[in-house]
């Protein structure tokens, strides 16, 4: 391999390299941007009430824009379908474990009367590997949760942490507290590993892309929409 060859590859790895820095910059400085659009959101009014609880997911950490997250995508198929102005409260926390879903942003609740509720939680506890206290804590909101609400299972781990083994069995328990406590259980484990793909994933390999949060949408939208 000549020295020339060799300059052009190392200048295009340092290029790379400068790219996944700035990207990964970029999905850092969007944790505080995007929850003070969802504070600002929350203000507006509307005429179909839709309050999500959960975590960065529910924050669309990782989409190129809080809207293109699912929470978005949903607002927007709920105001075509039933012809009605969206109303999105997101009380969602980035990083939050059910715990701290419980502590936070449960409370939160008694302040509006949701038409639709949505609850993505559970990724950080699998991350974290709290899988010993995982049980109680999801037991403890679900039974907590007013009936019909929407709850994920697991999204397939298929990215930078490798713990697929442990979401399933969080998904397991979540199904069982989901039949007990009459919620609705959107199953995001299936149609994520079948669709599995580097593109579902932001800088970090641990977030959702885009593409991944469609796909998220579209599992609760086959729950919701008949329902509207």
């Amino acid at each position: 391999m000549t020295k020339r060859i060799l300059i052009i590859l190392a200048v295009i790895l340092t290029v790379l390299i400068l790219i996944e820095i700035m990207s990964l910059l970029r999905l850092g400085s969007s944790l505080a941007g995007y929850a003070r659009f969802w504070k600002q959101r929350s203000a507006l009014q509307g005429e179909f009430v839709y309050v999500a609880l959960g975590d960065s997911t529910a924050q669309s950490i990782g989409a190129s824009e809080p809207l293109h997250g699912y929470v978005g995508i949903l607002a927007k198929k709920i105001e075509t379908k039933i012809g009605k102005k969206v109303r999105i409260v997101n009380l969602s926390v980035s990083g939050a474990t059910v715990q701290d879903l419980i502590d936070k942003q449960l409370p939160e609740l008694k302040n509006y009367q949701p038409d639709l509720i949505t609850v993505g939680i559970g990724a950080n506890d699998v991350a974290r590997n709290n899988m010993d206290d995982f049980p109680a804590h999801y037991d403890s909101l679900a039974k907590s949760l007013p009936k019909n609400t929407f709850v994920t299972n697991m999204p397939y781990f298929g990215g930078r942490l490798r713990r697929n083994a442990e979401a399933i069995k969080a998904s397991e328990i979540i199904k069982s507290d989901a039949e007990r406590y009459q919620l609705k259980l959107v199953n995001l484990q299936d149609p994520l590993r079948a669709q599995n793909s580097i593109l579902n994933y932001a800088s970090d390999l641990f977030h959702p892309s885009n593409r991944a949060y469609r796909i998220w949408a579209d599992a609760f939208w086959q729950k919701i929409e008949p329902t509207l």
